[in-house]
């Protein structure tokens, strides 16, 4: 259980440890003081959550093994979509790096961190109250037959139909406003139309494919946000 906890912080810091490098070379400087609020936002997060949860849900930890693992039946559109996330994450970084460090062209005032830092938190404990309710919570899109795939009701799944990728739409938010640079939101924007169309193509594949999903559909109205789509 620990050994996991200590790996999965260590993969954080590695992570975060490449996106400081490439955010301090794009900004030409390491004094930016709101982008290490982020990595301490993050680290600090992830720490007290995973410490919170996996002594509580040990299922967790599978399911973590499970989405590290790639499968062939994955939809090809899925693998297109990501990519172009995947994209429009680094140029969001890359925005926010050029505007705090170099251009200071949209400098969004101090306040607007406490928002992106509040919208961090929901995001995060968004997806994983998802990942807590749903064995099913993979990172490619497929009818996963080999693990009896089924539809989820509980949880969040009782508001929305898709409640991880509402949260990854609040992550996206939240990085350019606690780094504090307006433009970026332009990355964001991006990052988010990405996530709604697969959001839409997911949910038109568990249509079509999942048993009881159209039903499931029909109870629970909402894809992504409530009362609006």
């Amino acid at each position: 259980m620990f050994k996991f906890i200590g790996s999965r912080i260590v993969q954080n810091i590695s992570a975060l440890a490449a996106l400081g490098a490439l955010f301090f070379i794009l900004a030409g400087t390491i004094s930016v003081w709101s982008f290490w609020v982020y990595v301490a936002t993050v680290l600090a997060y992830q720490i007290i959550s995973l410490l919170i949860i996996v002594p509580k849900h040990p299922e967790y930890i599978e399911l973590a093994n499970v989405r590290r693992t790639e499968h062939t039946d994955a939809k090809k559109w899925d693998r297109v979509v990501i990519l172009a996330v995947l994209g429009a994450s680094y140029l969001m970084y890359a925005l926010a790096a050029f505007d705090v460090g170099r251009l200071h062209l949209s400098i969004l005032p101090a306040p607007w961190i406490v928002v992106g830092i509040l919208a961090y938190v929901v995001a995060s404990a968004l997806n994983q109250w998802a990942m807590l309710h749903n064995p099913h919570f993979e990172r490619e899109v497929r009818i996963q037959t080999d693990r009896n795939h089924a539809v989820m009701t509980s949880g969040p799944y009782r508001y929305v139909r898709h409640p991880g990728y509402l949260g990854s739409v609040l992550g996206f938010v939240s990085f350019p406003l606690i780094v504090g640079s307006g433009i970026a939101l332009l990355g964001s924007v991006f990052c988010i139309a990405g996530m709604v169309v697969r959001t839409y193509l997911e949910d038109r594949m568990l249509r079509q494919e999942l048993p009881g999903y159209a039903e499931y559909a029909q109870t629970v109205r909402y894809r992504l946000l409530p009362y609006v789509w």
